[in-house]
Order: structure tokens, then sequence, then C-alpha cells
């Protein structure tokens, strides 16, 4: 079965739901008993809540599970983060275990560092940690991000997307094996099919905004203690620095390292979804550091 199929299967019986938040609609996808222990899946940079479709399919039996999309109403990461809260208070949401891949494990530290009182947990994959170092270096590794979106203003958009496909399959999974290969341009091809200008242009000024956080510290994160799961590829986009700043900040988490790349969320859920398991049912241990 090809992704293609795969989504579709997933949409027949999954209805994404739209509710009003602020100035703002989120489009969302929650499924399992809510007497459950939920699990909140933050987007990478392409923000296409899709890309977890498998761990709604797997895991909304033994956890409540809630996929979304970052409305483009809010600009900011902060903005995002504290809208986020609202958006789970109106799903009657108080607690959850946070997994975010790439930008979404930045942006899963920014709300647990703002709002420790919601997390659970979490799941922090193929990125890096907020810490000042990691900002400082945003500026130059995202520092031609506003040209960028000046360009994707003003160009052929719809190249582009091939542009793109092509060049983060070159970048990112020039080691996957070719059946694995296929099944990304596939991913790509669905969420490209309706991706708009703005959307890309929305979660691309997000990430140029990262320079301008405050960054994280150890402190921020100390009650979460051995409920933190860090899953690196052993060949990504962030750097061994970034990642060796995210076990900083995480002393006590489970680091695992995959043998993919940046799409290893996707293309290795299982071992994903075994190794979160483990996490999230897991006695957290009451260390002082």
């Amino acid at each position: 079965m090809n992704y293609h199929d795969e989504i579709e299967k997933f949409l027949k019986k999954y209805t994404y739901r739209q509710i009003k938040v602020g100035k703002a609609v989120f489009r969302y996808v929650i499924a399992g008993d809510e007497s459950k222990p939920c699990v909140v899946f933050l987007n990478g940079g392409m923000n296409c809540s899709e890309m977890w479709f498998k761990y709604v399919e797997k895991m909304s039996v033994p956890y409540r599970t809630l996929i979304f999309d970052y409305p483009q109403e809010f600009k900011t990461c902060d903005e995002t983060a504290e809208a986020i809260m609202l958006f789970l208070k109106q799903l009657g949401i108080s607690k959850a275990f946070f997994a975010g891949a790439s930008f979404g494990g930045l942006m899963a530290q920014i709300i647990a560092r703002k709002h420790p009182e919601i997390v659970t947990g979490l799941g922090l994959f193929s990125t890096a940690g907020l810490d000042k170092r990691t900002i400082s270096n945003s500026k130059k590794k995202y520092m031609l991000l506003p040209v960028l979106v000046w360009y994707m203003k003003h160009c052929n958009y719809e190249k582009l997307k091939g542009k793109v496909t092509d060049r983060s399959l070159k970048s990112y999974a020039k080691d996957e094996t070719p059946q694995d290969t296929l099944y990304l341009r596939q991913m790509f091809e669905y969420m490209f099919k309706d991706y708009t200008r703005e959307k890309d242009i929305h979660i691309t000024s997000m990430m140029a905004g990262l320079k301008k956080l405050p960054p994280c510290e150890r402190k921020h994160f100390t009650s979460f203690g051995n409920k933190v799961l860090l899953i690196f590829p052993e060949k990504d986009f962030f750097s061994t620095d970034e990642q060796a700043s995210l076990k900083y900040l995480f002393p006590q988490a489970k680091v695992e390292y995959i043998k993919n790349g940046h799409f290893g969320t996707v293309l290795e859920c299982d071992k994903y979804i075994g190794l979160m398991n483990e996490i999230i049912d897991e006695q957290p241990l009451c260390l002082d550091i």
C-alpha cells in the first residue's frame, strides 16, 4: 500500500473537525477514550498534521490522541503556544504528553517552558535544544529565511513545490531505501497537493522568529525527570551540537538513535511508538538536579 492509499483510508475513518479559538480556527483530529492519557502531536516544518496519521491509528486505543495544524492567524511561536493552550482547554484537556518532530520539538519545549503544569512528558524527535547557543546559532542558520519569504511571495509557487520535494529528498532521504524514498515522495505529493503559498510563508516566518525567543534552561524542565524521550537520526538536519544541547536540557531523558534520516518519524513509526509507550507508562523519578 502506498501513502496515498493509506492516508485516504485514514481519512475515511477519522474525520477532521474545526473549532474556533480566539481569532482563528483549529483544524484537528481527536481519537480515543477521553478517560485515557492524552498524547498531543506537534507538526514539523511543513505544518501538516497528516504526518502523524499512523500514530493516531496505532495509539488511539491505549491513549487519547490529538493532531492539528498551527493556524495561520498566530504569527509567532509564543503566540501559537498560548493559542494551543486555549485550544486544549476548549477540548477539555488539562494534561497531556507532547510529542514533536523537528520544528514541533521546538514548539514542545516552548509549551513545556511556559506551561509545565499541563505537560506529563515529552517526546522530542529529530530536533534541537532551545538553549542560548542554539538560538544564537539560529541567527546564522536561518538568516536567509526572510529572503526565502520574499521569494515565496513573488515566485511561481507551484513550480517551487516540486523543487522543494526534490531537494528535501536529496538532502534528508539520500540514505533511505528506494521503497522508503518513494513513500516519502508520495507523502510530499499529497501534502503539497493543496498546500498554499500563504501556509508556507506562515510556517517559514515562524521559524525565522525562533532567534527572538528567550532561551530555555535546564531548570525549566527539571520537573519532567525521566518522562522525556529523545530520538535522534544518525544523519539529520540538526547538528550533533544541537542534539547535545537537547541532551543537556534533559539530563534524565531516555536517548535513542536511529539509522534513518530526518524523516524517521514517518518511516519508523512502530519504533517511535514502542519507545513512547515505555516513557508514557513509566513511573516518573523524583530526583533533584
